[in-house]
């Protein structure tokens, strides 16, 4: 008897240049149906929405003010949560919860990249609950009804806006992981190609990596099915038609496009069929050199490429039809063309790290999922190669 799958996805994605206009109509509809059932609905007649963003980016480019006055437009009350660093703790989470706490908000928006969606997700999911968001990191399941969240993504990379995780970090105990629960599924995925026309070139070509890694893994994953095969490959065509070249040219909406189909799309495919060693290691790596995720993503591909070419031979000759070549070569080579270093040398990644990296990273479900088995020698021979 075979296992079964289940296939989750945001109730409504909407995608599209000038998408964020619709912000407004999709807040003040879960907004509403959130009051009707809480008791703010005795006390007030205006749902009430916390935007959780970055500390500076989104600010920057006016798209946080863009959307409180989109918010505010369509009747709603709107605050700002923007507190979210990169590689966020988990602290930040407990934070954003007090905060949704104390305004007694009707819902969530994330707006940014996937730290700041991350954050919005978790603090959502997890708006109910007593424990501190450190518990649930280290395995508490939620069981508190959170509340609703719209996932508004600025940058074409991580896909967060269609997973039901959050990946985080705590310090104080060097350790990075996702909290992953069905509470933390955005309620709608409202995918704008021109929010991300603000994306400086370095941010560009790592976001875009980090979605290339995340497509060809979930492809090769052992638990990808032929529904996340199919869209794992159209991810892949996207974004090799949108990179190196929305690096040099973050402008072209076609291309915007482009990379944000390969990122929405990734991100779908991941939540379903998982990943690979890459993202497994990726975390304990982030965590203690402060790399950021996607670059230490798309450094580690090539050599994971290699290593997991004899468990899957098929798809790697797909995945050289759809590339146009040796998918190895093509990771290293697609480095080189995003202006990305091939090793991380200049992070300090250490020789005595090594053994607790292996561990850390062995012990991650990503891992779990690659194709071919991963022992700690592999892990090693992985870190010596980009050392």
């Amino acid at each position: 008897m075979g296992t079964a799958s289940a296939f989750i996805a945001p109730q409504r994605i909407v995608f599209g240049a000038g998408a964020i206009e619709s912000l407004g109509d999709e807040a003040a509809r879960l907004g509403r149906a959130t009051l009707r059932s809480s008791d703010a609905a005795s006390l007030r007649s205006t749902s009430r929405a916390l935007l959780v963003t970055g500390r500076k980016a989104a600010a920057k480019a006016g798209i946080t003010s863009r959307c409180v006055a989109i918010l505010r437009q369509a009747g709603l009350e709107a605050d700002v949560f923007a507190e979210v660093e990169p590689e966020p703790d988990v602290r930040t989470v407990d934070r954003c919860r007090a905060e949704i706490r104390r305004l007694r908000a009707d819902l969530v928006i994330g707006v940014g990249g996937g730290s700041a969606l991350d954050v919005a997700k978790v603090a959502a999911g997890l708006a109910g609950e007593a424990s501190p968001t450190r518990a649930f990191h280290h395995g508490e399941r939620p069981t508190a009804p959170g509340k609703p969240m719209i996932a508004v993504p600025t940058t074409s990379g991580t896909g967060s806006e269609m997973t039901n995780n959050g990946v985080l970090s705590d310090r104080a105990g060097a350790y990075k992981a996702s909290i992953r629960d069905d509470s933390l599924l955005p309620r709608v995925a409202l995918i704008d190609p021109e929010l991300t026309v603000s994306c400086p070139p370095f941010v560009t070509a790592a976001s875009g990596i980090d979605a290339m890694v995340q497509a060809i893994e979930s492809y090769v994953s052992l638990y990808a099915t032929p529904m996340t095969e199919a869209i794992s490959l159209r991810a892949v065509d996207e974004l090799a038609a949108a990179l190196p070249a929305v690096v040099a040219s973050g402008k072209d909406l076609a291309l915007r496009t482009h990379a944000a189909w390969g990122s929405a799309m990734a991100g779908l495919a991941l939540s379903n069929a998982r990943l690979g060693v890459v993202h497994g290691m990726a975390h304990p790596i982030g965590v203690r050199y402060q790399v950021p995720h996607g670059l230490v993503c798309g450094i580690l591909l090539p050599g994971a490429l290699q290593f997991n070419r004899e468990a899957a031979p098929a798809k790697y000759r797909v995945l050289a039809e759809h590339v146009g070549h040796d998918p190895a070569t093509y990771a290293l080579d697609l480095l080189e063309a995003c202006g990305l270093p091939a090793t991380l040398s200049a992070y300090g990644l250490a020789l005595k790290d090594f053994d607790a990296i292996a561990e850390e990273s062995l012990a991650s479900g990503s891992t779990k999922a690659n194709p071919r088995p991963v022992a700690r020698e592999d892990i090693l021979r992985l870190l010596e190669a980009v050392d």
